[in-house]
């Protein structure tokens, strides 16, 4: 199940049909005793309690990592983007100048580690798709993209590309 901080709201709606099951193996199963029962209907709640507080536990600390790379890279994204923003605003076929060079790669890096927990399912599908947009929209500046793909050619971007339908 890929990371979505939407699902820790399963956990009770799985926790009660456990409770539901605990029920049911209580009254269907007539022949056993009393004690018999109670015993197994408090081990079934019993496992699906540890099984649910297990989920949450683990989507606890995705959520913690999801949080301490959404704020990473947002203010790793905060340093460059003043210069992200002249860069992408300079006048129309002004050339990219030597310094703007180390700043779109800088760029190109975040965006494909970005990607990277994308595909592994740290980063909320939302996330990725705004930070998707934003990728357009310097990617629609001709001389970014150009260098963006001359970029990708070496493969140093951890399989990153820049067709974003494809991406996470």
């Amino acid at each position: 199940m890929k990371f979505d901080l939407r699902h820790r709201t399963r956990f009770p709606v799985i926790f009660a049909v456990g409770c539901v099951v605990a029920l049911l193996v209580f009254f269907v199963l007539p022949f056993l005793s009393f004690a018999e029962r109670l015993t197994v209907s408090i081990t079934v709640v019993t496992a699906f309690g540890g099984a649910m507080g297990f989920l949450y536990a683990e989507h606890t600390q995705e959520t913690q990592l999801f949080r301490e790379l959404f704020r990473e890279f947002n203010a790793r994204y905060d340093t460059l983007n003043n210069e992200l923003i002249e860069i992408r605003n300079r006048p129309e076929g002004q050339a990219l100048r030597d310094a703007d060079y180390g700043v779109l790669c800088d760029y190109f890096n975040l965006c494909a580690e970005e990607h990277i927990y994308a595909t592994a399912g740290c980063i909320d599908p939302r996330v990725w798709l705004a930070w998707q947009n934003g990728m357009r929209y310097f990617a629609r500046d001709a001389e970014i993209l150009e260098l963006w793909k001359r970029e990708l050619e070496q493969d140093s971007y951890y399989g990153f590309t820049l067709d974003f339908s494809r991406n996470a």
